[in-house]
């Protein structure tokens, strides 16, 4: 006759194993805008003050009368962003380290809320209905057809549709590592930065932004679970294969050009977290996270889409 014992295995250890993003790049990607309100206008202005026009006076006349200013405003909103879970006694009682019940479900539920703020960016800078200068690249075009592809041509029209679109060239692009990975193998692109085929893969981002004469890249490697709840995950990349050619300052200021705003109030921390005893079950602690934000893109001329790169 057997006997069936049952074992409690406790995690002593001081490791974990978790899949988190290392890096999302939402926050940064447009200058911060600090505002009063959580609604309200962004203002801006025309181009009635680059136009070519008579300034003769002539003699005793008079200058001509010109209205030069024209003024706008684009709608900007804060949206309010949360989510909540329980963490119950028996949690509390039941976790040993290196796992930690308030610590994990904070961590949990702010990376949820992140991985949805970085999947909206993504979404708006990749959209060719929302950014009118585009190209999507046919099959034989793109990057990752090194004998076909002419990145450094395509470079060339988004920094030239850009200029003329907003009257300054890029100094900002975005694309997901997956591209940037494929980009640093590009012959094309190590022979015009006087490399050899030895250093084929090797590509800083650095070198990288330099080929495509932009002050800053972003590579974006954060990742998703692209699966329903019950099946096999299935990670994805939040940011497709695509390649944003954009212009921003890096801080917000009155008469600049910028694709747009990351908006946050005014001595407000957008990001908080929150602790509230529950009383069913007892012992229990709600755990609340909030995310307080606008993304507002108010100038599409300052950015180029490159669809399908690779």
């Amino acid at each position: 006759m057997s006997q069936t014992t049952s074992i409690v295995n406790q995690l002593l250890t001081n490791v974990s194993n978790i899949s988190l993003p290392d890096k999302f790049i939402a926050e940064s990607i447009l200058p911060s805008l600090k505002v009063k309100q959580t609604t309200g206008l962004i203002g801006s202005y025309g181009n009635n003050h680059l136009r070519i026009v008579n300034t003769i006076m002539g003699g005793k006349g008079k200058a001509p009368t010109y209205e030069s200013i024209t003024r706008e405003g684009q709608f900007y909103k804060i949206d309010n962003h949360g989510l909540e879970n329980l963490v119950t006694k028996s949690d509390y009682d039941n976790v040993e380290n290196p796992f930690d019940a308030e610590q994990d479900e904070t961590i949990g539920l702010t990376t949820v809320l992140q991985v949805g703020k970085e999947k909206a960016m993504a979404s708006n800078l990749t959209n060719s209905d929302l950014i009118k200068q585009n190209t999507k690249l046919a099959d034989k075009e793109k990057f990752s057809n090194y004998k076909e592809s002419e990145p450094l041509d395509v470079f060339r029209i988004a920094q030239s549709s850009l200029k003329k679109g907003c009257g300054l060239p890029p100094n900002k692009a975005i694309m997901s590592w997956e591209v940037f990975n494929a980009l640093s193998y590009s012959p094309k692109i190590l022979t015009a930065l006087g490399y050899t085929q030895a250093r084929a893969g090797t590509l800083s981002e650095d070198e990288l932004a330099k080929a495509m004469k932009v002050e800053k890249l972003f590579i974006a490697t954060s990742f998703y679970n692209a699966s329903d709840k019950g099946t096999p995950d299935s990670l994805e990349p939040i940011w497709p294969n695509d390649i944003i050619f954009y212009y921003a300052p890096d801080t917000a200021g009155k008469y600049q050009v910028s694709l747009g705003y990351y908006i946050t109030r005014i001595g407000d921390t957008p990001r908080k977290v929150y602790k509230y005893p529950e009383n069913n079950p007892p012992e229990s602690n709600r755990i609340l996270v909030t995310d307080d934000y606008g993304i507002s893109l108010t100038n599409v001329s300052a950015a180029y889409l490159i669809k399908g790169a690779i």
